[in-house]
């Protein structure tokens, strides 16, 4: 765990360095890559994307509370740099990958900025299921051939993409035997990559990345054998990341709401004196304190020392479960309570709205994200 002081070190330079800028976020809309290298250049010269890598490797070696105290500020300020999936994720998966040069000179470039790396491993159904792929690779004398896709990778404009794959350790000439799986850092700029932008509500973008006889160095492998534990692990990291950046988002709807109802007037007086609008702004206010709750008491369970994986998960499920429905409640109902104005673009909230919608479903959506807890919770109580 952090401690106090430098949580709130990094809190106030992160609210010193993010501060909003409506214009630059609405700059970015529909426009690859959709956030500034520039500004993303910034935030390695703070440290942010080395916060969870050792200091061995180049990095600030705190524990996943201040990461999270950065995605909130951000999530506070609609920052549309893709913090939790390529400096949460990624450094944190690197970092648990064996050394070796292409690990080490990756993990040095992502933690300095100077290259984008994100995580790939959906298939087309977008369905959470780990120890499979839908990229399967061939040895091609030195180098690996993969055909298949991912879909759904965020940050589509990245250098890098990291993702598992199956070995098809087949001779020519023999039957299938895919019974290997290795975890690859794949260029995404390389002959036979593809890669689709399909646009998301903040007018970013996720990526459908397509391998038509990609060839990949064979020294492009990060790990091999069973490394899902390390990739499940960093994947509810990011998964508390996004809860704390929906927080933030959802902290600024909030403000701005309340804000409106005090100043909007009809009948002489401001709409906020009217007993109905009270009664629903404090129900808003106590769903957002309840999830803020659930989510501090899942991150204590995701940090603490030899937490076993299924706690882990089911902690970090419970978070997402409450954070991402709540997120996605509490935007609309700001958007009626503003009325008219809610609905359109021109006004702040849509900014934030919009950045709720479009990364609710990282990681997984907050019905997906229950059905984990369940099914978690039921398999622990049987082994108990």
């Amino acid at each position: 765990m952090t401690d106090r002081d430098t949580l709130r070190m990094l809190e106030d330079a992160a609210r010193s360095f993010a501060a909003f800028d409506a214009a630059r976020v609405r700059q970015w809309r529909d426009q690859p890559p959709g956030f500034d290298r520039q500004k993303w250049r910034e935030m390695a010269e703070q440290g942010w994307l080395g916060i969870l890598v050792g200091e061995d490797d180049g990095g600030l070696g705190l524990d996943l509370d201040a990461a999270t105290a950065v995605a909130r500020v951000l999530g506070y300020n609609a920052m549309p740099e893709p913090f939790v999936a390529a400096g949460i994720m990624v450094p944190h998966l690197l970092a648990a990958c064996p050394a070796s040069p292409g690990r080490d000179a990756l993990l040095a470039d992502v933690v300095a900025g100077e290259r984008i790396a994100t995580i790939a491993h959906l298939d087309s159904t977008g369905a959470l299921a780990f120890g499979t792929s839908g990229v399967i690779a061939r040895r091609s004398g030195d180098d690996y051939s993969l055909n298949g896709e991912f879909r759904f990778v965020p940050a589509p404009d990245a250098d890098v993409v990291i993702g598992p794959v199956v070995i098809d350790l087949a001779k020519a000439g023999e039957a299938a035997n895919l019974c290997q799986a290795e975890l690859l850092q794949i260029d995404l700029s390389a002959p036979g990559v593809e890669v689709e932008r399909e646009a998301t509500a903040d007018g970013g973008a996720l990526g459908w990345v397509r391998f038509n006889n990609a060839s990949v160095p064979a020294g492009c492998v990060l790990a091999a054998g069973d490394f899902w534990p390390q990739f499940e692990a960093a994947l509810d990291a990011a998964v508390m990341g996004n809860s704390a950046e929906l927080l933030g988002i959802m902290e600024r709807e909030l403000e701005l709401t309340l804000d409106y109802l005090k100043t909007r007037k009809q009948f002489g007086k401001s709409i906020g004196s009217f007993q109905v609008l009270q009664h629903r702004t404090v129900d808003l206010w106590m769903h957002r304190q309840i999830a803020e709750h659930a989510f501090e008491a899942s991150l204590m369970v995701v940090m603490a020392p030899d937490v076993p994986a299924p706690a882990r998960q089911q902690a970090a499920s419970s978070a997402k479960a409450r954070v991402g429905r709540t997120a996605l409640d509490l935007g609309n109902d700001c958007i009626q309570l503003h009325g008219a104005i809610g609905f359109t673009d021109e006004y702040d909230l849509a900014l934030y709205v919009n950045r709720a919608l479009a990364i609710a479903p990282f990681g997984g959506n907050a019905a997906d994200h229950l059905k984990r807890y369940g099914d978690l919770k039921q398999r622990n109580q049987e082994t108990a």
